[in-house]
């Protein structure tokens, strides 16, 4: 007995040894775990069910602030990293509060929605040339008077209007418009893009049925002037770098636009086919202008000038070269920034370029942890909104995992005199066991954010981004930047169609790997809360040293294996023009032709099999506005979809097959039939937006969208729906 006990008290000593180990070896990184405490702040403001005065924020931050000090002046070292974390969460809140202070901006009644409308196209914005889309300043809005008007609207065109009309920034166009609030959820707890139009000065978002009309130009002041000035520079360099495509091969105007998409950000003329391709082949990355084109573009144009300086003794012995390429590589993403139209995941990436160049600059390694913290304090402080959306937290997850694996791989000893081709083929399988390396790693510390807001996994997209990578930064992007720098040479189109025929391979990549069977699983989704288990978890691997950073693993990927969100069986849409009911694993609409994308949304979110109307015929009888439920159907309940009153002998047929109905209208005076029926009619929707509905026990449980947004200055209800 002695003696196990004192193998125990050896086995205690030695744990406690590495114990001791562990946590000397994060001595220095308290610095990287600041901007996850400052994000958290932003996002806990964010997420906040009422409103705050800005007072409690600033008491709050600075109250922690003295706190702070106070434990660093006389405090234990031990609490001098907790108080400063605090202090971080509540300055990150008070920054988020400050921001959201200044994008307050008129947003459009919700009690009127026709609009005669004079504005100016500050940009193109379409998602693909399938549905063209605009960014418009209003001028003038009938029945508005001029402080009423939203600073910004987002309207979506017909087909071939852009064209049609030669349409481009800084035009200025008068159409009849159906508008609309930005609009809420479309599904409970789902993205509420109401949110981010409240920051971007979004006030309203619709379409024009009709054709505009182009109006000649006027002078509207300098603001809008530069705010425009800039689109029309990009939108023209769009349309010469497909019309120089083009030509060169038989779908050239996908390619054409391909590259454009890649340059300028413009996605107008992207199909939306090839969008779902690359997608679903884990290639989506690459339409968002960001981490990659950025490091692309900067890391080409450092390397290059640096090469050609060395090659010259004379300029190589005088000058620090690596600082001078550095200099003009910052220079470069930033005009690159400019000529992408600035979107959100390009200027974090753009940021953290300049701070990997102004390392060099300073005589500081350039690509580390530390600079990554570095970028993340300053994106935040600048656009804090961005916490909650899933690019700026999958970018700055996959790199901080890239550049924890630098830490930790050491590359191969090997022998000095070996024959050139053995050293050749060594580094051979060196990189490409490197390259399946980062984007393994890549891949799984993407996954968890790709789980939890697109409840979707690309099964190759492993093996779709390594046959991509080399094409995009050795033939796609070098081609780009020399080509649109070029473009009004000779020369310039000839380097555009070698970069197309780079994207015609990735192309071709995508829809090979899409094609394959079993290309993407559906993941249901599982509680919020698991998502924040998921990140910390990464963010402890990626950033504590030794074998405690294993520690964090489990709780990395618990996006995975925690139990699923319970399934509903009841899914209406915010104005209730739609429902879908679940029957075990399947789900099918009641209305299969309109309103789809909450469907769609909301069935990827449980996993559940989509239906076509064979599965709707089997439960319900629907005819016109009404679906009546058989005897025979698991759920009772009726729905009437129009915005007009049913009649009496209708709303009677579906009291008495019912023991629930839901109506998008109103309804005065209700039959005597329907006395002991259960009702949810047009009020409730304009209070709780979508609803889910789970029958359990022989009751009805409710979950609504707009209960969960909170009482927040972008929480008003919208009829706005798949205008956005």
């Amino acid at each position: 007995m002695g003696g196990n006990w004192a193998a125990k008290i050896t086995d205690m000593a030695e744990w406690r040894s590495r114990l001791a180990d562990a946590v000397a070896r994060q001595r220095g990184r308290l610095f990287l775990w600041l901007p996850v405490a400052f994000g958290f702040g932003a996002a806990g403001y964010l997420s906040l069910p009422v409103e705050l005065h800005l007072a409690w924020f600033a008491v709050a931050a600075v109250v922690s602030g003295g706190a702070w000090w106070a434990c660093r002046r006389w405090g234990p070292h031990a609490l001098n990293g907790l108080m400063l974390a605090v202090f971080l969460v509540f300055a990150g809140a008070l920054v988020c509060k400050l921001r959201a202070e200044h994008a307050a901006a008129p947003v459009l009644p919700s009690d009127r929605s026709e609009y005669n409308i004079t504005a100016v196209v500050v940009d193109v914005v379409s998602s693909s040339s399938d549905a063209p889309r605009l960014t418009l300043a209003p001028v003038t809005m009938r029945g508005l008077d001029p402080e009423q008007m939203p600073l910004r609207l987002r309207v979506t065109l017909r087909p071939g209007m852009i064209e049609a009309y030669d349409i481009k920034p800084g035009d200025t166009i008068s159409a009849f418009a159906i508008l609309n609030p930005p609009p809420s959820p479309l599904i409970s707890g789902g993205y509420d893009f109401a949110r981010n139009a409240y920051f971007q000065g979004i006030g309203g978002v619709g379409f024009i049925p009709g054709e505009p009309r182009v109006l000649p130009d006027q002078d509207y002041g300098w603001r809008l002037e530069a705010a425009t000035g800039l689109n029309r520079l990009r939108w023209a360099l769009t349309r010469s770098i497909v019309n120089d495509i083009k030509p060169a091969y038989r779908d050239g105007p996908e390619l054409g636009g391909f590259a454009a998409a890649l340059v300028t950000g413009h996605q107008a003329f992207v199909p939306q086919s090839l969008i779902d391709e690359m997608r679903d082949s884990g290639l989506a990355h690459i339409l968002s202008i960001s981490g990659v084109h950025m490091a692309v573009v900067g890391g080409f144009v450092f390397f290059i000038l640096r090469w050609c300086m060395a090659a010259w003794p004379w300029l190589a012995l005088r000058v620090p070269i690596k600082k001078v390429a550095a200099g003009i590589s910052i220079v470069a993403v930033a005009l690159y920034l400019a000529i992408s139209g600035a979107p959100a995941p390009a200027v974090r990436a753009a940021v953290v370029a300049w701070v990997a160049f102004a390392a060099i600059l300073l005589d500081r390694r350039a690509l580390s942890l530390r600079a990554l913290a570095i970028a993340a304090f300053i994106v935040i402080l600048l656009t804090p909104e961005a916490v909650i959306q899933p690019g700026f937290q999958m970018s700055f997850c996959a790199t901080a995992a890239l550049l924890g694996l630098s830490e930790a791989h050491q590359a191969p000893i090997r022998e000095i005199s070996v024959p050139w081709w053995v050293r050749a083929f060594q580094k051979a399988v060196h990189g490409l066991w490197l390259s399946i390396l980062l984007s393994l790693v890549a891949t799984l510390a993407t996954t968890p954010f790709s789980i939890a807001y697109f409840n979707r996994f690309s099964v190759y997209g492993l093996l779709s981004n390594l046959f991509e990578a080399p094409i995009t930064t050795f033939i796609v992007m070098p081609g780009l930047a020399i080509g649109a720098t070029l473009s009004e040479t000779p020369l310039g189109p000839l380097f555009l169609r070698i970069a197309a025929g780079g994207l015609w391979l990735i192309a071709r990549i995508a829809e090979w790997t899409a094609g394959l069977k079993g290309a993407v699983i559906t993941w249901p989704g599982a509680p919020d809360f698991v998502l924040v288990l998921s990140f910390l978890g990464l963010i402890w691997v990626c950033l504590v040293r030794g074998w405690a950073r294993w520690l964090g693993f489990a709780a990395g990927l618990s996006i995975l294996y925690w139990p699923r969100l319970p399934a509903p069986d009841i899914w209406i849409d915010p104005q209730g023009g739609n429902a879908a009911i679940r029957r075990d694993k399947d789900a099918y609409l009641l209305r299969p032709k309109v309103r789809r994308t909450g469907y769609e949304y909301w069935s990827r979110r449980y996993g559940f099999n989509m239906l076509g109307e064979d599965g709707r015929d089997r439960d319900y009888e629907c005819a016109g506005y009404a679906c009546t439920p058989w005897p025979d159907a698991q759920l009772r309940v009726g729905f009437w979809f129009s915005n007009k009153p049913p009649n009496k002998l209708t709303l009677t047929t579906l009291c008495l097959n019912s023991d629930l109905v839901i109506l998008r209208s109103p309804v005065g005076d209700w039959p005597t039939d329907c006395s002991g029926v259960n009702r949810i009619s047009a009020g409730d929707f304009r209070r709780l937006g979508a609803i889910e509905l789970t029958r359990r026990n022989g009751e009805w449980h409710l979950k609504a969208a707009q209960p969960l947004r909170g009482n927040r200055p972008w929480t008003q209800v919208s009829d706005a729906q798949d205008q956005w």
